[in-house]
């Protein structure tokens, strides 16, 4: 590292505590956290495992993959989560992992990404749970759902919203998961 002292300092950081940068490193030597980028996002003392992720890539140890990359992955476990209905949450799960993530890796393989980058494919993806959950509350489903169901929703959206769930809505109609639409103007 480039300052080892911040390092050791890092370390020594609420010392003993569990989630400490210590305890950390013990629970890896003892094989209770996979040494994987996967194990990481489950980690509840996120600040920490991500530095400690950030070293485990530098030193080599983790494949090198990018921050914002692995910020929205963690994200999007969260995100997930919280998505009441099991249908959404497997549209919307599909829709980041094929949609979303692949843009995100791309973009990364070129040049870093920048954390505006990163959260505008978070609002991506909130666009999408909001757009579902609007259907639902119209008893609309979205394979059914038609060109006047998405002008209704258009004409009730702020222009933000309607621009962030384009991607979503054009996966959908790629992906074949509705009939008959077509994107209005932004």
């Amino acid at each position: 590292m480039d300052n080892p002292l911040s390092g050791v300092q890092w370390l020594l950081t609420r010392k003993g505590r569990d989630g400490s940068p210590g305890d950390l490193l013990r629970r890896l030597g003892r094989g209770e956290i996979e040494l994987t980028h996967e194990a990481f996002h489950d980690l509840q003392h996120w600040q920490s495992a991500a530095y400690l992720r950030e070293l485990l890539m530098a030193c080599g140890v983790l494949p090198a993959i990018d921050k914002q990359v692995w910020l929205f992955e963690r994200w999007l476990r969260g995100h997930l989560a919280g998505i009441a209905d099991d249908g959404h949450a497997q549209v919307i799960r599909r829709f980041a992992t094929w949609g979303v993530l692949p843009r995100l890796r791309t973009r990364a393989d070129r040049k870093p990404l920048t954390t505006g980058g990163r959260r505008y494919a978070g609002e991506q993806v909130k666009a999408a749970t909001d757009f579902l959950q609007w259907l639902s509350e119209r008893n609309l489903e979205l394979p059914s759902c038609r060109q006047a169901g998405i002008d209704a929703w258009h004409a009730e959206s702020r222009e933000h919203a309607r621009m962030a769930v384009r991607a979503f809505l054009q996966w959908c109609m790629a992906s074949k998961l509705t009939c008959g639409l077509r994107l209005p103007l932004p």
